[in-house]
């Protein structure tokens, strides 16, 4: 009411409230998104993620520079990111778009292109679209094409619970091909939102099949026979900054070879303007 009426200041401090209970509730964050992306409209965020092995291979970085700008319909993207790695560099450049259909109703499409050193793939598209079921249980389902020079396709369903302040998700991504190369990776895992406004939180994932959450480069295909447990921490800093956090370790089969261990750090910061 707070929010059709113009009293905006009110209506956000409602919402805030509301999320710091229930984030899962969609009229809420569909009230302070809209309102954010008129007063507060844009991100800046820097990543760096370095990749360390238990055997004699040398460490893989990666650093990424994205810009958000909110909008009353959903939120638009634009991602850079700079890989090395075994002695090789990429580039890729991203183009994001999450539109909001009605509160509970929402997509993710992507985009992305390269022209390096095949590190990623020369492009890369992926579709998302999420439905609240009622009850705190929300669904999506999606794909991810990759073009290595041959298409890969990846295929994946989510279902996630929101119980008070916890989120709890299992996820299943099925990549289809000949012989050794088709594959199922398993996720499942939990956060646990805090903060006044239900905005900050830390969790944790453990997965089966490939060790990376989201496959953007070529290495993230190889290990298709993983267990990774994964940690993360996000938490707003005042009213403007982010702080982000995340660690993984992964034990990964090889076919000749004894398996290794692949730890992952990963430390972000944005800033809203």
């Amino acid at each position: 009411v707070e929010y059709w009426t113009g009293h905006l200041k009110e209506a956000l401090e409602h919402a805030n409230r509301i999320l710091a209970r229930d984030p899962g509730n969609t009229t809420a964050r569909s009230v302070r998104e809209r309102i954010e992306a008129a007063s507060r409209p844009w991100w800046v965020k820097g990543d760096y993620t370095v990749d360390t092995f238990s055997d004699d291979r040398d460490a893989g970085q990666e650093t990424t520079l994205s810009l958000t700008r909110r909008t009353p319909v959903g939120s638009a993207i634009v991602r850079g990111s700079y890989a090395q790695r075994f002695g090789r560099d990429d580039q890729l450049v991203e183009f994001e778009f999450y539109p909001r259909f009605r509160p509970g109703t929402y997509a993710f499409l992507g985009a992305g292109f390269s022209g390096g050193d095949g590190l990623y793939p020369h492009a890369r598209y992926s579709f998302d679209l999420y439905q609240s079921l009622g009850r705190g249980f929300e669904a999506s389902g999606g794909a991810r094409y990759l073009d290595f020079g041959n298409g890969t396709e990846i295929y994946v369903a989510t279902l996630s619970k929101y119980v008070g302040n916890w989120m709890l998700t299992a996820k299943v991504s099925h990549i289809p091909a000949a012989g050794d190369l088709d594959s199922t990776t398993y996720q499942g895992g939990f956060r646990r939102y805090f903060g006044s406004d239900g905005t900050s939180y830390v969790g944790v994932n453990y997965s089966h099949g490939l060790s990376k959450q989201e496959v953007r480069s070529i290495f993230d295909l190889v290990s298709v026979n993983s267990d990774t447990v994964r940690g993360e921490l996000d938490q707003l800093i005042g009213t403007r900054v982010r702080l982000s956090i995340a660690g993984s370790t992964s034990r990964q089969e090889r076919p000749v070879l004894l398996p290794f261990w692949q730890t992952t750090f990963t430390a972000g910061l944005a800033v809203q303007f």
